[in-house]
Parts: structure tokens; C-alpha cells; sequence
């Protein structure tokens, strides 16, 4: 198990080479379960995936 400084550290080094991905609202899944919906889009990415985070480190 890790600790949540190393989780923090990790945190950081993915930030340092790769920017946030955008989260986007989705209203029409807000009106079908009834609560708000956030999308978080990582095929935004540089190359269009989320895998280059794993593949990275």
C-alpha cells in the first residue's frame, strides 16, 4: 500500500508531463439518472488516451 504523500508525489509527476483533462457536463445523462453528471474526457490527451499515464511511469 502507498501512502497518500507518495499518492501526492505521483500526482505530481503525471502533472509535470501531461495536462489536466477537461470535464464536461452532460445534461441529457443529468435528466436520465437525475443528478449531475461530469465526464472526464481523457481521450483529450496529447496522443488520445488515458493508458500513456500507466505506460509513463
Amino acid at each position: 500500500m502507498f501512502t497518500i504523500d507518495e499518492l501526492e508525489r505521483a500526482a505530481e509527476t503525471v502533472h509535470s508531463v501531461l495536462p489536466e483533462t477537461p470535464q464536461i457536463r452532460w445534461p441529457l445523462l443529468d435528466q436520465r439518472i437525475k443528478a449531475q453528471v461530469w465526464v472526464k474526457h481523457e481521450n483529450h490527451t496529447p496522443i488520445g488516451t488515458f493508458k500513456i499515464r500507466g505506460a509513463f511511469f
